[in-house]
């Protein structure tokens, strides 16, 4: 059994391996979210700083090893790992749930396929843009600026919750890679941190307030926070304590990030069309929307069909 590590009204945080989540219910969450080992590591060092007076930028050396969690003997040890921590979360989901996992886009098609035998239905590929992504040390690549997630449906995409009421969002979102670059994600804690924003887009569109979002392999508890900030309740699982440790802390950090995140007391009042509407409300919750959610978007009013021709100049 796992460890109960942290726990506050929204959240609570275990000590234990994303294998064995014994602690959560047949179908008890609403979403997992989370970001797996992608087995990409290597022992290997780029020099970015070897001649300083002849190049204009000079950058700290980069390390491709991310840790001990991220080795595997071989590649069969790796997806039987990937399989048993996904047939774990699948029954902790509830039917019509949403499954969203970060993931390798070289290794994207044997997940599809194991999330497929597992009863999930894949919907989108999902990706987060970054905006200030890492320059290329060698002269012989394009910089990498996008990862990669797989969004996944239990059972049937029918009546699936899905906010479109917030507005059309696209397929990608933008955000800067953690490290002192925005007060939600703070100081950079893991070396595969993710931005808090990225992490909310989704949750805010596939959740209601009082949901409940899993991720079985949490880190820094980035996961966590962006469904705290969302007034939805979270569960994570880490085995490292040393991450449990700071993911514990940036949660009990949170209320200075919560209060930045409400409502200016001068702002004006919000007209109920533009009040953010559910698909319903969880039994015992108040009927007021997010404290911290976003204003509906509401688009114009469509073109008529004579409006819509395109006037060619002569």
């Amino acid at each position: 059994m796992a460890e109960l590590y942290y726990q506050d009204t929204y959240i609570k945080l275990y000590h234990g391996d994303c294998r064995d989540m014994c602690e959560v219910g047949d179908g008890e969450v609403d979403m997992v979210l989370t970001d797996p080992p992608w087995m990409v590591s290597k022992e290997i060092r780029i020099h970015r700083s070897i001649n300083p007076k002849k190049h204009k930028y000079v950058g700290r050396d980069i390390y491709l090893n991310f840790g001990e969690w991220d080795w595997f003997a071989s590649e069969d040890e790796y997806y039987a790992f990937t399989r048993d921590w996904l047939t774990e979360a699948v029954r902790c989901l509830r039917n019509k749930g949403h499954l969203i996992s970060f993931f390798d886009q070289r290794k994207v098609t044997r997940l599809i396929e194991i999330a497929e035998e597992l009863g999930l239905i894949m919907r989108q590929h999902l990706y987060w843009l970054k905006t200030n992504p890492t320059p290329r040390a060698r002269k012989i690549d394009f910089v990498i600026a996008l990862e990669y997630a797989c969004w996944f449906t239990k059972g049937t995409k029918s009546g699936a919750t899905f906010n479109y009421q917030l507005g059309q969002q696209a397929n990608y979102v933008e955000a800067p890679i953690p490290g002192h670059t925005t007060k939600l994600d703070g100081k950079r804690v893991h070396p595969t941190q993710k931005p808090v924003k990225v992490l909310m887009t989704w949750i805010k569109y596939l959740t209601n307030a009082g949901d409940l979002v899993l991720d079985p392999m949490c880190g820094s508890g980035s996961t966590l926070l962006a469904a705290k900030l969302l007034e939805r309740r979270a569960i994570g699982y880490e085995i490292d304590d040393g991450y449990c440790e700071a993911a514990a802390n940036r949660l009990r950090q949170s209320v200075a990030i919560e209060d930045e995140q409400k409502p200016s007391r001068q702002s004006k009042p919000c007209s109920a069309s533009e009040k953010p509407v559910f698909e319903s409300e969880p039994d015992g919750l108040s009927e007021k929307p997010p404290k911290w959610s976003e204003p509906l978007k509401l688009s114009e009013k469509p073109l008529e069909k004579s409006e819509r021709r395109i006037k060619w100049k002569n």
